[in-house]
């Protein structure tokens, strides 16, 4: 503990700017670059976590902070944690909640309608001269005509189901537990799969490969996948072997399984739409995301109530 401040861990730089009102308070440990050094030498006045969700929180780095009280995911998922471990700790795990879960919904259905419109390829077909030497593209579908596949129905994907909704097409959905909503309920995540014409993946980042060959083969060469969750929940060796294939029609990534997500990997793959992990990343989001962390973690100094806190896995 320097100064007698209590101990804040942060594992990436980008955390500083999500903590940076109430830095000060703390005795922050960069272990970007600081190292295992500073949990060697300062881990024991260490009471609070900030995390991406993605980092790796076990019960054996718990073991080192014997006074850590509070682990905050400063977005929706939280797949890093061992939430079981903290609990039986008395630490208290919380997240984002819902603070960005429409500007998720928002981006994925921006993907959606980029694919599905080939907004890109249609630009690449004015720009190149194509359309004048071949003349109009390929017809697309209405989107009335789809059957939309949301893979988890949390926050983030009955914000994007709600979305959907106005433009007319079936919407169906399929998650772990079976909960009311306004549209029906697959038996499981393959049968969506099948029904669907559009499978957007909106599930828990902890569940790995839940989108294998299988799921992809059963979207198909005229459907497409979308995915806002988490890069691991689908198999991507398998999504980039379909596409390249034609056995799927296209496909809408915000996330990847290798963040930043290396370009020669994606360089020849076609019919995709990427972006950098910059589905919840609006101005007003990281506003929100900011302070609902700041206000979580001075809970850590001053007590109080945390919001979002995680009850159970």
């Amino acid at each position: 503990m320097a100064g007698g401040k209590p101990g804040l861990v942060l594992f990436t730089s980008n955390l500083e700017r999500m903590c940076e009102p109430i830095a000060e308070r703390f005795d922050v440990l960069r272990l970007w670059s600081e190292g295992d050094a500073a949990i060697r030498e300062r881990g024991a006045g260490v009471v609070a976590i900030l995390t991406s969700g993605r980092d790796r929180i076990d019960a054996a780095l718990m073991d080192r902070l014997p006074k850590l009280r509070l682990i905050v995911a400063v977005g929706a998922g939280y797949e890093g944690v061992d939430v079981s471990a903290a609990k039986l700790r008395e630490i208290t795990v919380a997240n984002a909640g819902d603070t960005h879960s429409g500007d998720v919904a928002d981006h994925a259905v921006a993907l959606t309608l980029a694919v599905i419109h080939r907004i890109l390829p249609n630009d690449a077909w004015v720009r190149s001269g194509t359309w004048e030497t071949h003349g109009y593209p390929p017809n697309r579908r209405a989107l009335s005509a789809e059957r939309f596949g949301i893979l988890g129905l949390g926050r983030i994907g009955r914000a994007i189901a709600s979305r959907l909704a106005p433009f007319g097409a079936e919407i169906g959905w399929w998650g772990p537990t079976d909960r009311p909503a306004g549209w029906p309920r697959h038996e499981s995540a393959l049968a969506l799969a099948a029904w669907c014409t559009t499978l957007i993946v909106a599930a828990r980042g902890d569940t790995r490969a839940l989108v294998d060959r299988r799921m992809i083969d059963a979207v198909g060469r005229d459907g497409c996948i979308i995915n806002v969750a988490r890069g691991q929940v689908i198999d991507e060796d398998a999504l980039i072997a379909a596409l390249r294939d034609g056995r799927l029609g296209g496909a809408g990534l915000d996330v990847f399984c290798e963040e930043p997500a290396p370009p020669a990997r994606w360089a020849n793959v076609p019919n995709v739409v990427l972006s950098p992990h910059a589905a919840g990343v609006t101005v007003e989001a990281m506003a929100r995301l900011r302070d609902t962390a700041v206000r979580n973690l001075k809970t850590a100094l001053e007590g109080g109530a945390v919001v979002n806190e995680i009850l159970s896995r």
